[in-house]
């Protein structure tokens, strides 16, 4: 180091707490936030009650969507963690079933400040976000009729922000409109009636945005998507975390 003298000098001169300034750009470390992907579907059939609200919980395997969207969650990571993000998967591969609940508190317990739900489904593009209000309803446990609402507004209205963002993003990397809007669960039974996907209403207090994917051609859901369009796909996802989370430095 030159002149050391001097340096000594100045370090019994001037208070340590001074040396830098709170905020200081220089010397202040980048906000590094956790993002949690949920690569969607189960290999094997999950049909049960959620302990904490009493809603079913069904999920089941779905051919080549399975694989499909594990590829795609696995590139967001590995191009979200080469941009500074900390990121958990909520399934540890394609063969691990979790159920919702499940899924949620492996997103609470890693702070997740956004969960990032990835499907596929013929000629579907859209973000879905949580909103005050939206809801799915069935029997519960007890066999009668249950309805659960979603009620955390600032949950919420972080959950409509990150999924505007999150679509402006896809419909650059994809080459078509992506639409933020309510999901629409009629029709569908044994699956609850409603408008939020389960894993949405469930997660209270952790912002989340809920993809589908569905490239020109009817691909999508069991029918499999090609490489070059699930690496849009991933490169929208990827580009819209960061438009929503950007991290900051100083």
């Amino acid at each position: 180091m030159p002149v050391l003298g001097c340096f000594l000098a100045a370090a019994v001169l001037v208070p340590a707490s001074a040396s830098a300034a709170p905020g200081s750009s220089d010397f202040a470390p980048c906000a590094s936030p956790v993002v949690a992907l949920d690569p969607g579907h189960n290999p094997v059939k999950i049909d049960s009650f959620d302990p904490v609200t009493g809603a079913a919980q069904i999920d089941y395997p779905n051919g080549a969507e399975d694989g499909n969207v594990f590829a795609v969650a696995q590139r967001v990571a590995a191009t979200l963690r080469g941009r500074g993000y900390r990121v958990v998967l909520l399934k540890t591969s394609v063969r691990e079933s979790v159920s919702y609940r499940g899924r949620v508190t492996r997103a609470e317990r890693a702070g997740a400040a956004l969960g990032v739900s990835i499907h596929t489904s013929p000629g579907v593009n859209a973000v879905f976000p949580q909103r005050v209000g939206l809801y799915r309803s069935g029997a519960g446990p007890d066999g009668k009729p249950r309805r659960i609402v979603f009620t955390n507004a600032a949950t919420a209205a972080a959950s409509e922000r990150y999924a505007q963002a999150m679509a402006a993003a896809r419909s650059r990397a994809e080459g078509h409109r992506v639409a933020v809007r309510k999901n629409n669960f009629g029709g569908r039974a044994p699956l609850w009636a409603g408008n939020i996907p389960i894993i949405s209403l469930l997660a209270t207090n952790t912002p989340w945005a809920y993809n589908e994917f569905g490239p020109a051609g009817g691909a999508g859901g069991s029918i499999p998507v090609g490489p070059a369009a699930l690496a849009a796909y991933a490169r929208g996802i990827s580009d819209g975390v960061v438009a929503a989370l950007p991290r900051r430095c100083g």
